[in-house]
């Protein structure tokens, strides 16, 4: 099996909705950040604490100290996989229950050398439940349709189906503590085997052809191609119709604040990609490389304190003391550590107004009185 699969089921959402991106994308560079370190480390923590809580298994020292001797390793992952392993521990309904964590699956029947990990498997009788871990803070991922879970329900079935068990029913699961975002979707496997005929399996024929079907969508996000891709830019084309030659109506905002939302990260990614290129000797008219605003550094700050002390400089002079933030404060506690001791202390007044599209699931704020409205009532002598 590849180690790396031409249709990765975390981007099954990309190309089963856009074929070409597939072929596209592999022309840049497969680059990671901090964040996915961060998670990878979670999911490691995850694992050991299901294999010693659930399974009863005895961990190797080596093991534990990998995880907790990482740079990315914290207070609040202890506290937030505890909630996953808790998670895992509510769908256990008996002794029979088969527990598998990390468990490689075989997804060759959607395409050659495919492959991929579910964080965890949870089946009794005729129900499976397929877990997935997600440890990012700022997207809410959902269980509802998700493509790379049902992926991964399906491949759980094919292992394991008609061997011990004869499974009707699936749940996939997202657990994603950092934002208290719980969710589930129930299916059965029969719906599963239908969509795999009817979508998954013709869009991965396109995408392993090399297929032209190109289309632009929120599965561009984590694209490598969206950069020079001529669909996605699309996207900021202003070709609306106006109904007043000179004004804006309402509806003709909306539809540009719609048309332009993420043009400044598009804007970046265009001038990193040609900014690269043109220190790798092409041209872009209009356009060269200048060395950026530079500002001074030490060489070796500790000696240099050592001098300026040595010349009667007091050491608290030098350096600033200042409390930490209170975000870092958790960090360091561990969140429950930290709402134990410090929760009475701590408010969180209403964040500021910002506009978003309806589809976002926050509640939607109530009217604002104007200016003249908040006034009206004042008299003045």
């Amino acid at each position: 099996m590849a180690t790396h699969s031409r249709l990765a089921p975390s981007a099954a959402e990309r190309w089963i909705n856009c074929p070409a991106s597939v072929e596209m994308s592999e022309h840049f560079p497969d680059t990671t950040s901090i964040y996915a370190a961060e998670g990878t480390v979670a999911h490691k923590l995850g694992e050991l604490k299901i294999r010693n809580q659930i399974l009863q298994e005895e961990l190797l020292a080596k093991e534990v100290d990998k995880v907790t001797t990482s740079e990315y390793y914290n207070a609040d992952m202890e506290d937030y996989t505890d909630e996953y392993v808790e998670y895992i521990r509510s769908l256990i309904r008996s002794n029979e229950t088969t527990v598998l964590t990390e468990t490689h699956l075989d997804l060759s029947f959607i395409a050659p050398d495919t492959g991929g990990i579910a964080d965890c498997i949870v089946v009794e009788d005729n129900h499976l439940h397929v877990v997935d871990l997600k440890y990012g803070k700022n997207v809410a991922v959902e269980a509802q349709d998700n493509p790379q879970l049902k992926i991964y329900a399906l491949g759980a079935c094919k292992l394991l189906d008609g061997l011990i068990y004869n499974i009707e029913e699936v749940t996939i699961h997202i657990v994603q503590p950092r934002m208290n975002n719980f969710s589930q979707m129930n299916t059965t496997k029969a719906e599963l085997y239908k969509w795999l005929e009817d979508v998954v399996k013709p869009q991965a024929n396109k995408a392993i052809k090399n297929s032209l079907e190109i289309k632009s969508g929120s599965w561009c996000k984590f694209c490598r191609a969206k950069t020079i891709c001529r669909e996605y830019g699309k996207r900021y084309d202003i070709d609306l119709t106006p109904e007043n030659p000179n004004l804006l109506s309402n509806e003709e905002i909306a539809q540009r604040i719609k048309k332009l939302s993420g043009l400044d990260g598009y804007l970046k990614d265009l001038m990193d990609y040609a900014l690269a290129h043109v220190l790798d000797g092409e041209s872009f008219p209009g356009y060269k490389a200048v060395a950026g605003r530079s500002t001074r550094r030490w060489t070796n700050q500790e000696e240099a304190f050592e001098v300026a002390q040595a010349n009667g400089y007091d050491r608290s002079i030098l350096f600033e003391q200042k409390p930490l933030s209170l975000a870092k404060i958790e960090s360091l506690m561990g969140k429950k550590t930290f709402n134990q001791l410090l929760s009475d202390y701590v408010e969180k007044p209403p964040g500021k107004p910002t506009l978003v599209p309806e589809e976002d699931p926050r509640e939607a704020l109530g009217n604002f009185n104007t200016a003249l409205e908040d006034f009206k009532e004042i008299k003045f002598n």
